[in-house]
């Protein structure tokens, strides 16, 4: 299994060293015309992260999946940024982004990539169409397997940059102390082999924490940890803190917390049994990096309940034996073409 620790200072030090001015122009230039940041898989929580901070600079930004996009009327889609995000550039759903935003809006359509070369289909699209903004941001050390790690940590990283540019990355690649809390919620701590009962997590978000919730969700669902619930924490007290009452014995609620939330933090906790077992997750920050820092500490945490359920990410156990190639080529395109975009 791949640690965070381990490849965290290389993703820092590429983050660190790469030209982001293309990018971050065409994020800020602007900001007054609303985006819409389009992502799947293990890029879909950078793409929230995107629109989490394209909101914080003053803009309107939504985060949605490339096959959602498709449900845009061409009339939103020419009045709006967008941004593609994909790791490679080659998967059936940004390469169809790519093609619908080119169409329609050529001259407001990004694309952001971590790797180039041939099989960087998205990236030829626009090269074809004469656009100079798909922005290749060469990240090699990012080592994911089936559930992308390195590649998160890269995206928010470079996002980090761009909104936060005095942001010092370097002092990252020293694992703070603790990088969270596992106990119940009378405050006596829990040893990590008691995860191995946990089948559900609730995980709990306000502010920066949002991406992070996001990408937590998808990485436990992904990996076949658990099954993963999302709120923030007002709404979690409109009805979802039942299914926690219900499920004590193999549940757990994450608090994502930053300085922002401390007080709504600490006011839910206090309703929730004494028994209910707790992960804090908390950063110190009230700044785009305090997603970054609750991202590496998300991911540490993922990391030990990994190992302390015996659940490998890089390669997660298939006892339905389903074809793990066929999934993500899945035709699509012919049946949002013949009812295109929703209309009324």
């Amino acid at each position: 299994m791949t640690e965070t620790r381990e490849i965290l200072p290389s993703i820092l030090e590429s983050v660190t060293n790469a030209d982001i001015e293309p990018f971050k122009q065409f994020l800020t230039t602007r900001p007054h015309e609303p985006m819409v940041a389009a992502g799947s898989g293990g890029s879909r929580s950078a793409a929230d992260f995107a629109a989490l901070l394209y909101g914080a600079r003053g803009g309107l930004a939504t985060a949605i999946s490339p096959y959602t996009l498709y449900s845009l009327s061409d009339e939103a889609l020419t009045t709006s940024k967008m941004l593609l995000i994909s790791l490679g550039g080659h998967n059936n759903d940004v390469v169809f982004a790519a093609r619908r935003g080119l169409a329609v809006n050529p001259g407001k359509t990004a694309l952001l990539s971590l790797r180039g070369g041939d099989r960087n289909e998205a990236d030829k699209l626009f090269k074809r169409g004469g656009s100079s903004l798909s922005f290749i941001i060469p990240i090699d050390c990012t080592r994911d397997g089936f559930v992308s790690t390195g590649t998160s940590l890269a995206y928010f990283s470079l996002l980090t940059r761009v909104f936060q540019p005095d942001v010092d990355l370097a002092k990252y690649a020293v694992a703070p102390e603790r990088h969270f809390r596992f106990c119940r919620n009378n405050g006596s701590p829990i040893a990590p082999e008691e995860l191995r009962p946990v089948k559900n997590y609730i995980i709990l978000h306000g502010s920066w924490g949002r991406p992070v919730a996001e990408n937590l969700e998808g990485k436990m669902v992904e990996s076949g940890l658990a099954c993963a619930g999302v709120s923030d924490y007002r709404n979690f007290c409109h009805g979802r803190f039942i299914f926690t009452s219900n499920h004590l014995e193999d549940s757990a609620v994450v608090l994502l917390v930053s300085p922002r939330e401390k007080d709504i933090a600490e006011r839910t906790r206090l309703f929730l049994p004494p028994s209910t077992k707790l992960v804090i997750i908390e950063t110190p920050y009230d700044a785009p990096e305090a997603s970054l820092d609750l991202l590496i500490r998300a991911t540490e945490f993922f990391h030990l309940a990994c190992r302390s359920c015996c659940v490998d990410p890089v390669s997660p156990a298939n006892p339905g034996h389903i074809d793990k190639r066929v999934p993500m080529w899945v035709p699509f395109a012919a049946g949002m073409k013949k009812y295109g975009p929703l209309t009324l």
